[in-house]
């Protein structure tokens, strides 16, 4: 029987795609496998069942929003199996007379090999049969273009049949979906005209005798972060969005809050929600009051002005954050990504030493929340190469998707001193298609059945789930079906908690071209190290505040992100760097225009002004040459707007014309941009010259002595001349 209706182009479209996906690796080969023995397709599944399911849309879109049990007793005397979803009409024309079956799969899948071919199938080929007893089957209203209907079918357990016509009883996955029929301008005929499609478990407690399957479901929380060279988030209209109903990051939260999950978390996105939450400030040089990372700008610019949250947008970002505060600290494990979702594969590259600083501060931001993290390396598409795996200290776990690794996969293995843990790339891809693979239905039964095939194994289930992904509605079905007697739904560490790690060889990593060109290129990390160093100077600079390092440091990671792949190498922070070199330059230095020095040393001046609101510290480094040395004060403490004159002394070794620059410095001597140039003349009296000096002082004294000694004889020759006269006159 027919499952889908088949038109020659969508016949010829999906052969040639699955040649060219057998070309490009095999639908099957066996490039991984798990330890019990499954067989996983090496390929991208997630690519390639979106590609298979887009060669041609049905006209009638089905989705299962709903399915109870989530897993079959072997009984079929007990119960019924309700399947509820959506039909919208996606044609260009109404369809009518529209009813809705179930399909069921007629043998089990009884390994993972099988579920991962299952997975794979084209939604043209047939997977089962329809259930077409009296009762069994509904119809719902003509749908329009654009229409969309609800439906639900209730089937009694008993009319799930095998081939034989049997009810099924034998463990194992069963395929089971939904079909609709419908007429439309062309007539009706027998074909689906559109179905969804997932997997049923049928588990028989007996056969596990070492009890329940562990396994432990991931939820990511991250984002791209993207701020302007001010500070100020990029679209923060856009990140109000999803933190709102409605939004993915606030569809996260509410998936993930008071269930057993684990998180795992960049707290970069923490802290650009808190950043809305004070109304998307800018950048601040503001004296720092309780060590706020953004105050709030006195006198904000009209750029400024048009960042601005709104009190909608703030009170959504505060919910949100204490909404997901509370998730962490109730959640089982939170699992601390390096902060910004650092592109670690580009880093090993490229900065391996970033790799430490974005750990310190992914640690900082979450304890200061309260949180109690460990550190996890989480490559957001599931691929690391050999050489990341030495960053750090080698003790963070990493989690590598089973596509990572060629050969038989173990659960838990250990590399180059890491533990490495593998996780599913057949949950991470979601369903089968058609339908919404990632749909919360069809994403828990894939779960559900890989957990089941595992069962007794002492293999646990870790599945990570997309980075991207947005839950839909009906998060308490999708827990309630994973309350199973047979599932263990529990954190990473419990699930891995009694398995011994297997060591893993170098050349069983697999890391696909297209990771490697997908690469930060080396540009990136230029602009991010000469980020940080411009941050680390302005701190220093800025005398009072206490935190611009730390910002403009964040700023700098979010660009080495892996949500920055494909973008335009660092960009962004060379944006913020150039910016914050503006800002440093507006301290400038003033020498005179030349200075002449009257002997081997002497003193100038020269002027340091502040063109900041904000006061600052800084030190001027004078260059001079071979000939010359300048000593000037260790630092300045300018006001703001203000100036500041320094004294310096310069010495000179030799005569002549000598060349000194001027520097503007931090206290910790890196330029600051600015820079000012001065000749200095040394004119340097010889010996023979103060020889000449000394001689003409020396005749100089011996005049005016000669000159005395005449005057005193003179005086003494008019007084005896006058005592003779007065003798003879009186004689």
């Amino acid at each position: 029987m027919p499952s889908r209706r088949t038109t020659p182009a969508r016949a010829s479209v999906t052969a040639l795609l699955m040649l060219l996906l057998a070309a490009s690796g095999g639908l099957l080969a066996a490039g991984a496998a798990h330890a019990g023995g499954v067989t996983t397709e090496p390929l991208a599944r997630h690519a390639q069942k979106r590609a298979v399911a887009a060669v041609e849309q049905d006209p009638l879109q089905v989705t299962i929003d709903a399915l109870t049990p989530s897993a079959l007793k072997s009984d079929p005397t007990k119960g019924t199996v309700v399947v509820s979803g959506t039909i919208t009409n996606q044609d260009k024309q109404t369809w009518q007379d529209l009813n809705v079956y179930a399909l069921i799969g007629s043998t089990p899948l009884t390994t993972e090999t099988e579920l991962t071919e299952a997975s794979l199938t084209d939604p043209d080929q047939q997977v089962g049969n329809r259930i077409t007893s009296y009762g069994d089957f509904t119809t719902v209203p003509d749908l329009t273009p654009g229409q969309s209907a609800p439906f639900s079918l209730t089937i009694p357990r008993a009319d799930l049949k095998d081939s034989t016509g049997q009810p099924i009883t034998k463990p194992g996955v069963y395929w089971f979906g939904v079909q609709v029929l419908g007429s439309n301008a062309n007539g009706r005929d027998n074909l689906a005209d559109g179905q969804a499609r997932t997997f049923l478990p049928l588990v028989d407690k007996q056969v596990s005798p070492t009890g329940s399957e562990p396994a432990a479901l991931v939820v990511p929380l991250r984002q791209r972060v993207l701020r302007q060279p001010d500070g100020t988030l990029v679209s923060p209209e856009t990140w109000v969005k999803r933190i709102s109903p409605g939004g993915r990051l606030n569809a996260l939260v509410n998936f993930g809050a008071g269930h057993p999950v684990s998180w795992l978390v960049d707290p970069a996105v923490i802290d650009a929600v808190t950043q809305l939450a004070a109304g998307n400030p800018a950048r601040s040089m503001t004296p720092t009051v309780g060590g706020q990372p953004r105050a709030a700008v006195s006198s904000p610019t009209p750029a400024m002005r048009a960042a601005a949250v709104d009190e909608d947008g703030v009170a959504a970002a505060r919910d949100w954050l204490n909404r997901l505060t509370a998730a962490l600290k109730q959640s089982p494990a939170v699992y601390a990504l390096p902060y910004g979702d650092l592109d670690l594969a580009s880093a090993a590259r490229h900065d391996p030493g970033l790799y430490a600083v974005a750990r310190k501060r992914s640690a900082e931001v979450l304890a200061a929340l309260g949180v109690t993290s460990q550190p996890a390396d989480a490559p957001i598409d599931g691929y690391l190469p050999a050489g990341a795996f030495r960053l750090g200290d080698g003790t963070t776990p990493v989690l590598l998707s089973d596509q990572a690794v060629s050969g038989t996969v173990p659960a838990l293995a250990s590399f180059d001193t890491r533990t490495v843990i593998t996780t599913s790339s057949l949950v991470a891809a979601g369903g089968p298609p058609p339908g919404d693979t990632l749909g919360l239905v069809p994403l828990r039964q894939e779960l559900l059945a890989q957990a089941a095939l595992r069962l007794g194994t002492g293999d646990p289930v870790v599945a990570v789930l997309p980075a991207t992904w947005t839950p839909g509605t009906g998060v308490a079905g999708f827990f309630d079906g994973l309350t199973r007697p047979w599932l263990d739904l529990t954190d990473i560490g419990s699930a891995t908690g009694g398995i011994t790690a297997q060591p893993l060889a170098s050349s069983r990593l697999r890391y696909p071209d297209a990771e490697l060109s997908a690469e930060l290129p080396a540009q990136t990390f230029r602009a991010v190290d000469g980020l940080r160093t411009e941050g680390a100077t302005l701190q220093r600079v800025i005398s009072h505040n206490t935190t611009l390092a730390t910002t403009l440091l964040d700023d700098a990671l979010t660009s080495a992100s892996y949500t920055a792949r494909g973008g335009a190498g660092g960009e962004a922070a060379e944006r913020t760097r150039e910016t914050v070199g503006a800002i440093l330059r507006r301290i400038t230095v003033e020498a005179p225009p030349s200075v002449t020095l009257a002997s081997t040393s002497g003193r100038f001046s020269a002027t340091v002004s502040n063109g900041l609101d904000q006061p600052v510290t800084v030190k001027v480094r004078p260059i001079g040459d071979k000939g010359m040395s300048i000593a000037s004060p260790h630092r300045l403490d300018i006001p703001a707007k203000g100036r500041a004159s320094l004294l310096m002394t310069a010495s000179a070794r030799t005569n002549g014309v000598h060349t000194v620059t001027l520097e503007l410095t931090d206290t910790a001597g890196h330029p600051l941009g600015s820079k000012a140039s001065l000749p200095i003349r040394t004119a340097q009296v010889s010996r023979i010259i103060w020889l000449f000096i000394g001689c003409g002082l020396g005749l100089l004294f011996t005049a005016i002595l000669v000159r005395l000694v005449r005057r005193i004889r003179a005086a003494g020759s008019d007084s005896v001349d006058e005592d003779a006269a007065e003798s003879q006159e009186t004689a």
